[in-house]
């Protein structure tokens, strides 16, 4: 057994030995307990079936620690379960995966993926599941192809874009959850995180020359167990990166990990772009800041679904959330936004039932839907007939269901 392998079974039995660290997610089913590791012959076997090597860091793992077990989420997969035949035709792991280090991926990249001549395309072709963090999301190991040894986390359903990991292979990678793990870290979906401390995400943050890296570095920063007035300083600059993604994602950190920086959140709600605006709202929202509806308020007349949603939720966390306000937005040509007014009609301080008939009266059974709901949450009893005319006439079932709920039908 090599240096790395036993300082990983070193740290594997601190982090057995901490009673807290069971409560981290997904550590109830393993326990920080690995698996027997498998004889040289079974992954001989496996290899043989498949048609690959596989790749020398896990292939020392399965030899020498253990074949499953404790991993980040619910563990490792043990070697058999992490090839199960998912895809439509035979020798799909032989097939070079195309996952790339230092490429940027797209959600729609899953969807066009480009697969081998005629055959049914697979974007998990030439890799391995290792973990399952939980619903569709998975961490693949890259055993074919150019991204070979390298890991990849991914959501099977295609709802996030893959991301190609820097650990440089499996051993490096499962010793900084470790690491990651005993330094009190963030660790649930394990991997999105960039590698290193604090000095070396900021460095990132601030000077690498990709607005991805830099956003990634913003959001490793909020997986910190704590983060120091350095570490806040530096997402308060990067809220005038030049690139709109990184400023997004430093507001949403600052939001999530409520971080003091509301100044530099009350400048970016002039920012031009909408989604900046969006996080920065969140941001005095969560700080309950003093001109919080002031500053909500201003943002309702934009055409973004997304702020103007943002912007209601903020009035109403403030109490100071009128049909007035409303209104406007009941008249608006995108269905998202009548949809969202519909529903924050319930958060109104003042009666909402004129606003609520127009609502009900809405072209898209949506905006309908919602305002059914909120006349039954705020228990508007003037709005009955009305409700009663709307039952008789209602084509959308699932309309038709709430409605006969409210009216006891």
């Amino acid at each position: 057994m090599d240096t790395r392998s036993s300082r990983i079974l070193e740290k594997l039995a601190r982090a057995k030995a901490d009673p807290s660290l069971l409560k981290s997610f997904g550590a109830a089913k393993h326990e920080f307990t690995l698996n027997p590791p498998l004889p040289e012959s079974a992954i001989v076997g496996f290899e043989a079936e498949h048609g690959v090597t596989l790749p020398a860091d896990y292939r020392r793992f399965l030899l020498e620690l253990g074949d499953g077990g404790a991993g980040p989420s619910y563990g490792l997969l043990r070697l058999s379960a992490a090839y199960t035949e998912p895809f439509d035709y035979p020798g799909a792991l032989t097939e070079p995966s195309a996952f790339v280090p230092g490429t940027e991926y797209s959600t729609g990249w899953w969807d066009d993926f480009p697969g081998p001549d005629d055959r049914r395309p697979d974007p998990l072709q030439g890799t391995l599941s290792v973990v399952h963090h939980g619903c569709s999301d998975f961490t693949q190991l890259v055993v074919t192809g150019p991204g070979r040894g390298r890991l990849v986390n991914v959501n099977w359903d295609g709802a996030v874009p893959p991301y190609v990991l820097e650990d440089l292979d499996f051993l490096s990678w499962y010793e900084r959850w470790l690491d990651e793990l005993l330094a009190g870290h963030r660790v649930a979906g394990f991997g999105d995180k960039l590698p290193g401390d604090e000095g070396i995400l900021i460095d990132i943050l601030a000077t690498d020359p990709a607005p991805s890296r830099r956003s990634r570095a913003a959001t490793s920063l909020a997986q910190l167990a704590r983060l120091s007035p350095t570490a806040v300083r530096a997402l308060e600059t990067a809220t005038t990166d030049p690139a709109a993604a990184v400023r997004t994602a430093v507001l949403g950190v600052a939001w999530r990990c409520d971080i003091e920086i509301e100044n530099a959140a009350r400048a970016a709600l002039s920012d031009p772009e909408a989604a900046v605006r969006a996080e920065a709202i969140s941001v005095l929202r969560v700080r309950r800041t003093a001109d919080l509806a002031e500053q909500a308020r201003a943002q309702l007349t934009t055409d973004d679904p997304e702020l103007i949603r943002r912007a209601l939720q903020a009035l109403g966390d403030s109490a100071d959330l009128t049909s007035a306000d409303i209104a406007p937005l009941l008249n608006r040509e995108d269905h998202r936004i009548r949809t969202s007014a519909a529903f924050h009609l319930g958060d109104a301080r003042d009666s909402a039932t004129e606003a609520l008939a127009h609502a009900l009266a809405d072209e898209h059974p949506g905006v309908r839907l919602l305002a059914v709901q909120t006349a039954s949450r705020r228990d508007d009893r003037a709005l009955l007939p009305l409700l009663r005319r709307m039952l008789a006439t209602e084509s959308d079932e699932t309309v038709v269901v709430n409605l006969r709920r409210v009216l006891g039908e």
